[in-house]
């Protein structure tokens, strides 16, 4: 049975190989990636066991996320096939306009992804996991994939897992960010483990400096607090505990998926592994670095053994 239970929307990556702006690109590559789908992948690449919900649509890119996903070692078996609906796409528009940016256009209305609904929530598989993992991505898709997610907390807490929380707030999925703010506090609050960054946290609790940060969503009863920083690194703190860490520098290919990296490397080590605070952020923050690197988000995950390499390296 799983470690790690998760569910979202896995969709098919465009990115493109050229950097600027997409009406003057001719070259993509096709990659596999979703922030809920790439942490279990993190996972799994990192020795542990990892479970992905979902639904894709019974077209190619459905196979291909299928098939990606069981080659990195996620246990897709609860991942429905939905006949009536196609498989979500997006596109990867790099360093324009906004050089060391990337931008995403979404092609994901209506997808199978965003069907997923209560009835896809195994409880018994809920029930097995030590980690259940969400994002504010998921939430946002629709109705029924918003009550997914609260279906799967509600288990969680039922069966004692931990529930991890990532708040990627994707402001063209909402109709506003007073929405965002308010339905995402439902799972914030529930949250044993939240990651954010100064952009969701401006959004959610009014603030974007660290220690500000912290305070506000300790108040709202969340136990460790993972604030993601981007070239400054990360910032990880749980009661009196405190952990910074300084991003490597790499030469920089495309950030999406970065942070996924980070949440997984952090859960593994943290949770599954009993690394300390610090070792844990040390480990999450290169596995993040690395990433970046490359285009595509899953390509460049590290396993445990390259993680100790890198940071031997650096040290």
């Amino acid at each position: 049975m799983p470690q790690l239970f998760t569910l979202g929307e896995t969709m098919v990556q465009f990115n493109a190989v050229t950097r600027g702006p997409l009406r003057h690109v001719v070259f993509f590559e096709k990659h596999v990636a979703g922030a809920e789908a790439n942490v279990a992948a993190c996972l799994a690449r990192q020795g542990y066991s990892a479970a992905y919900v979902g639904r894709v649509g019974d077209d190619e890119f459905g196979k291909a996320i299928v098939s990606w996903l069981r080659g990195m070692g996620v246990d897709v078996s609860h991942v429905k096939v939905d006949a009536s609906a196609p498989t979500g796409i997006y596109f990867v528009q790099r360093d324009f306009p906004i050089p060391g940016r990337s931008r995403v256009f979404y092609y994901r209305k209506g997808s199978a992804g965003s069907r997923v609904s209560p009835e896809d929530v195994d409880e018994e598989l809920v029930a097995s996991a030590r980690i259940v993992h969400l994002t504010g991505i998921t939430p946002a898709l629709s109705e029924s994939a918003h009550n997914a997610c609260k279906k799967t907390v509600e288990l969680a807490q039922k069966h004692g897992a931990l529930i991890s929380f990532d708040t990627n707030i994707r402001p063209p999925l909402w109709r506003s960010m007073d929405e965002a703010a308010e339905k995402l506090r439902y799972f914030i609050e529930r949250a044993d483990i939240l990651f954010v960054d100064s952009a969701d946290a401006r959004i959610i609790v009014g603030e974007e400096e660290p220690d500000r940060v912290v305070r506000a969503f300790q108040n709202l009863g969340v136990d460790t607090i993972v604030m993601k920083l981007g070239p400054s690194g990360a910032l990880a703190v749980r009661g009196g505990e405190r952990a910074r860490e300084q991003a490597v520098q790499v030469p920089v290919e495309d950030t999406i998926g970065a942070g996924n990296a980070l949440a997984g490397t952090f859960l593994g080590c943290f949770v599954l592994g009993g690394a300390s605070l610090g070792e844990a952020l040390r480990k999450a923050v290169l596995a993040g670095s690395l990433v970046v690197m490359t285009r595509g988000d899953q390509e460049n995950l590290p396993t445990l053994e390259e993680l100790e390499s890198l940071e031997k390296a650096v040290r």
